[in-house]
């Protein structure tokens, strides 16, 4: 079995290899620190099981899908120190086989290894009772992004405001007051849970 392991973050590369290997004796672990390098082998090789922090340079949901459309079956696992509750669910959507939060303890990643090896889909407890609230409240688990959340006029806000753009020439590109413009950007905020235009714009990235 081989393992690709992709974590900008050296001593973290040992630990998870250090866990594979506990658990995997045969299996050959090749670490990596960048997306490109990381994608570049996956063009060039066959993995059975890819495990990426997704906060890494460049990592996106888009990565995500990047990854299912050039790892000729390998099974996708996120083990990551960003939220669970905001990028779990889009990271599945998004084509993982599951998420691990970082927290968690050794024998956490090990039954996530063999969920996602075996074919199935791994959450945590509180992920799995997340989707199941969706469902008694008969929500379409395709909407959990949290970008879905945002109306037509908030994303082009959004998009002016990352430009550069001030409230006030924001009203007056859109014809509007700029108290609205004003509300338009807090409900942004609220909904993707971020207090300045840089968390904002990493949101943004990381989400779309």
């Amino acid at each position: 079995m081989k393992v690709l392991v992709i974590d900008g973050h050296p001593l973290m590369r040992s630990a998870i290899k250090r866990e594979v290997k506990d658990h995997k004796p045969q299996a050959r672990v090749m670490l990596i620190a960048q997306l490109d390098a990381a994608l570049e082998a996956m063009e060039n090789q066959y993995f059975d099981l890819v495990i990426i922090e997704i906060g890494i340079p460049g990592g996106s949901m888009h990565t995500i899908r990047e990854m299912r459309a050039i790892a000729r079956g390998a099974k996708i696992l996120v083990y990551s120190s960003m939220s669970e509750s905001t990028y779990a669910l889009p990271a599945v959507s998004s084509g993982a086989h599951g998420f691990l939060s970082k927290d968690v303890s050794g024998d956490e990643l090990r039954i996530a290894i063999d969920m996602v090896l075996d074919s199935r889909t791994y959450f945590s407890k509180a992920i799995q009772e997340s989707l199941l609230s969706q469902v008694i409240a008969n929500v379409d688990a395709s909407d959990h992004n949290p970008l879905q959340s945002l109306t037509s006029r908030e994303r082009l806000v959004v998009h002016l405001l990352l430009e550069g753009n001030k409230i006030r020439a924001i009203a007056e590109m859109l014809n509007l007051k700029e108290s609205t413009v004003s509300t338009f950007k807090a409900n942004v905020f609220k909904k993707l849970q971020v207090s300045n235009l840089v968390a904002l714009s990493e949101k943004m990235e990381m989400l779309r």
